[in-house]
């Protein structure tokens, strides 16, 4: 019933005859453009009064002259240093040389200027606050920051392509960063965001991805954190493929604008390209407060996972993954599906509201289609789980929401979502 997105496989998935290799971090083994200016090598931040007896008179004491008071210079302030406001570009030589020139825990402040990437391997221990970028290949960054940034294409950048890739990083961290895409040759929304292959410590938080294709993905990543962000006229949202210890939390996805063909999705989750023997779906997920709305007219799938590669019967399948106080505006059919075996999966207190279009879609369902776990206090257009799930206090109602309904659930994850900031 689903079919993975052409753009998101060729921005996933090893090219023929390199399965696997991207553990390499070499970007030759993945169809994804490098950046227009990346070098073809490698370069390694408060009188008191008393009564008693009448006083004796005494002599008046000769007052002491007041003191002339000595004028004393105060030292200028110096100013804090205020972010740059400079628009001068940085070449790919003054990129280089600045990160050269990093030392552990220092800031790079680019201010507004736009910058000529060159690659460099092995970054560590810096941020790096401001600029704009086009496309960019990170390769074995550990411990960087990016603050405050933006990414935008450049002309001449490859819209089938991804804005970032990172290879192996190990603590890398994206926090208020803007994305914005570009429409292609189609006149589609084109670009992907990130995509991270491989590595360890990934977070994107308070960033915000509007006008483009996004596709926001993680391939074999551990430890990974996508919190309190706004994705906006996208077409695709985020990809887990065999990642493990991942929080999706706190997001809101739509409206999308998917092209003619494209099966959308708010968060998806499959193993197809998953081919070394040590791969597994995904582990140890957590989805919580989250919205997905495609907007009136449009349609995205809510969460759904599938095993292309059947890595369940290896008992290499996704396990533990909680779904969790999510709302699906108009995700039909699949507002929530796992179309193949989870080991422990829960899916409680979720809202799943049907909007009617021109398209014949009729219900927003909470589907197992295979396997079995827990769904509990949900309510959906229907329900329809295996025999071997165990269910409680879901509510099906399989009619179109109102206006007040669809705004009570808005109102409902953002109160969630607020809460949780607050802790």
């Amino acid at each position: 019933m689903k079919v993975t997105p052409l753009l998101a496989l060729i921005a996933l998935v090893p090219v023929a005859g390199c399965a696997g290799s991207d553990q390499a971090a070499s970007s030759a083994t993945f169809a994804v453009a490098a950046p227009k200016d990346t070098p073809p090598g490698q370069a390694k931040g408060g009188a008191t009064s008393t009564s008693g007896p009448a006083p004796v008179s005494s002599p008046t004491p000769t007052p002491t002259p007041t003191p002339t008071p000595v004028a004393v210079s105060t030292p200028t302030p110096v100013p804090t240093p205020a972010a740059s406001q400079s628009t001068t570009p940085v070449s790919a030589a003054e990129w280089i040389a600045m990160l050269k020139a990093a030392t552990p825990g220092s800031t790079i402040d680019l201010g507004n200027r736009p910058v000529t990437f060159a690659r460099y391997t092995g970054l560590s221990n810096v941020t790096i606050k401001g600029g704009v970028f086009g496309m960019i290949v990170l390769d074995q960054w550990k411990n960087v920051t990016f603050s405050g940034t933006q990414f935008e294409p450049r002309n001449g950048d490859n819209p089938a392509g991804s804005l970032i890739i990172a290879y192996q990083p190990d603590g890398l961290h994206f926090d208020g960063v803007t994305f914005v895409g570009a429409l292609n040759a189609a006149g589609q929304l084109g670009f992907a965001s990130i995509g991270v292959r491989g590595g360890n410590n990934v977070s994107v938080t308070r960033s915000n991805f509007h006008d483009i294709g996004n596709y926001l993905s993680f391939l074999r990543t551990t430890n990974v954190q996508v919190t309190d962000n706004t994705f906006t006229n996208i077409r695709e949202g985020l990809d887990l493929v065999g990642v493990a210890n991942a929080v999706v939390a706190r997001n809101t996805f739509g409206p999308f604008r998917p092209a003619p063909g494209d099966h959308s999705d708010g968060i998806q989750l499959f193993t197809a390209g998953l081919t070394l023997a040590t791969d597994h779906g995904a582990q140890n997920v957590l989805i919580e407060d989250n919205l997905v709305d495609p907007g009136a007219g449009y349609r995205a799938q809510g969460i759904f996972m599938r095993d292309e590669a059947a890595l369940a019967a290896l008992g290499r399948g996704y396990s533990n993954i909680t779904i969790r106080n999510n709302a699906m505006i108009g995700t039909g059919w699949h507002g929530i599906a796992a179309m193949d075996p989870v080991q422990n999966l829960l899916i409680e207190g979720n809202r799943l509201l049907i909007r009617l279009g021109t398209d014949g879609v009729t219900d927003n369902w909470i589907l197992i289609k295979s396997g079995g776990g827990t769904v509990r206090n949900n309510y959906a257009g229907s329900i329809n789980l295996t025999a071997a799930t165990v269910a409680s206090g879901n509510t099906s109602v399989k009619r179109a929401a109102t206006t007040t309904e669809i705004s009570t659930a808005d109102t409902w994850v953002a109160q969630l979502m607020q809460a949780a900031a607050a802790q």
